[in-house]
């Protein structure tokens, strides 16, 4: 299994061609959430330079196979995702499961840390205080 985000698949994809060249049969969840989230939760929710290229990610498997050894998934919603876990749990090929998220959905653990590492890194705001106490 992989969880990987939209962000890093495009540092990353041409590993999923030597996957499929090797005849691998992973089950990868692209986390789509429209760009850096972590990034976003330390510097810049809405900075541009947190944005990526919008692509077809669900489209890559075929783009880069021609013999058709993978499966795609598109979800949207807790259901659609345990209905693709259902499915991929019998494949008998690559499975590839898009997960759209909202641009800032992450759990409240890791918008904490974001909070402090932008505190650390660029000095504490108001809210920072607060937020280092209540994690202590």
């Amino acid at each position: 299994m992989l969880f990987i985000g939209d962000g890093s698949i495009q540092m990353t994809v041409q590993e999923l061609s030597s996957i499929l060249r090797r005849d691998l049969k992973p089950i990868i969840f692209l986390i789509n959430n429209d760009g850096y989230t972590i990034e976003r939760l330390i510097l810049g929710e809405n900075s541009s330079y947190n944005d990526v290229n919008r692509w077809r990610y669900a489209e890559l498997p075929y783009v880069l196979d021609t013999r058709n050894r993978s499966r795609r998934l598109i979800v949207h919603t807790e259901d659609q995702l345990e209905a693709a876990v259902e499915q991929a749990a019998t494949a008998n090929e690559l499975v590839f499961i898009e997960v759209m998220m909202e641009r800032t959905d992450a759990p409240e653990s890791l918008k904490r840390f974001a909070k402090m590492f932008a505190d650390f890194d660029f000095g504490p705001s108001p809210k920072a205080t607060e937020t280092l106490s209540m994690a202590v």
